[in-house]
């Protein structure tokens, strides 16, 4: 397996996000999630490629959870979405919805 290019994909900044959504808060956190990639676009903070995916899931002890991946149009952009009202205004009510999070980074490959 190797890395993809960077010419089809800007791998060094794909960020894959998980939540461990409560249940009570799940249609909360739904509308929220509706907001956070249109945010990102309308402030320029993301690429196209790979696309935005977007799923849901529930481990076996019930517990519901969603995946979500972009890539950041580039390392400034995401330095930068830490400090725009308009993105806190969409993460700090996702984070009231979640019991965890995750952020890993990861690269695309081609196999």
């Amino acid at each position: 397996m190797k890395p993809m290019t960077t010419e089809t994909t800007n791998t060094s900044n794909i960020t894959l996000c998980r939540y461990w959504v409560k249940p009570e808060k799940e249609a909360e956190f739904r509308k929220l999630l509706d907001r956070h990639w249109p945010t990102f676009t309308k402030l320029g903070l993301v690429g196209e490629r790979p696309p935005h995916l977007i799923f849901r899931g529930q481990e076996k002890d019930g517990r519901i959870f969603y995946v979500e991946t972009f890539a950041w149009k580039d390392a400034d952009a995401m330095q930068r979405a830490h400090s725009l009202p308009e993105v806190a205004s969409v993460w700090e009510p996702m984070g009231n919805c979640c019991t965890s999070m995750e952020f890993p980074f990861v690269e695309q490959i081609e196999v």
